[in-house]
């Protein structure tokens, strides 16, 4: 079936951040005490890059895959239609122009007389994804949060960190424990995901039937 070859794409791109991880860690060993101090620091936005990126990916690979169903409006639930169009709504921002409630208008209409269309740039971590934002994104596809509960506090702590050393901060004083802490949870966080997304499209919960259990 076509959503097991996403699948099979996710566990990969799973796969080379692993060894990634693995290989910081050998790096580590092969420094000075010296160096080790500055790596460690470093070791930190790079974690973060790899769940940001594994994430957009991810959620890319789902996209790609909606379009490919040639989905109506009226089979699935009411977020994945608003995700198709999500961008559109900008043109209800503030005061708008009479050009400017046609055009929405016309979008709007488009989406219920032909297939829905799904946009890439809608994925969006806001360079920032704490919990919350994770929440938002999950929320948006409908895809079941409950799994990510438990890494609240750790992963807004490195996101926390991250931003801080980003902005130039050096009072963070990291030790091997603090990388492979963050690493194993970077790593916990992407084999969820890849669960998620599993689930989300063997049992197709992006359609209505899903949500009525037919």
């Amino acid at each position: 079936m076509e959503f097991e070859k996403v699948i099979e794409e996710i566990k990969q791109e799973n796969k080379w951040r692993q060894k990634d991880f693995a290989n910081m860690k050998l790096v580590h060993e092969s420094l000075t005490e010296k160096q080790k101090n500055l790596f460690l620091r470093m070791t930190i936005p790079y974690l973060y890059a790899h769940w940001e990126g594994f994430t957009i990916d991810a959620l890319k690979k789902v996209i790609n895959y909606l379009n490919k169903l040639r989905l109506e409006y009226n089979n699935v639930k009411i977020n994945i239609f608003v995700l198709s169009l999500n961008d559109k709504f900008n043109y209800l921002k503030s005061k708008q122009s009479f050009a400017q409630k046609c055009e929405f208008s016309n979008q709007f209409i488009g989406r219920l007389q032909n297939e829905l269309k799904f946009e890439k740039k809608n994925i969006n971590t806001k360079s920032n994804l704490k919990f919350d934002v994770l929440l938002e994104l999950l929320n948006i596809f409908g895809i079941d949060n409950n799994r990510f509960k438990v890494f609240e506090a750790d992963l807004n702590k490195l996101v926390n960190i991250r931003n801080s050393i980003a902005h130039g901060e050096n009072s963070y004083v990291l030790n091997l424990d603090n990388f492979e802490k963050y690493a194993n949870l970077v790593r916990d966080l992407i084999i969820n995901f890849e669960i998620e997304i599993k689930e989300y499209l063997e049992n197709q919960k992006y359609l209505k039937s899903y949500e009525s259990g037919k």
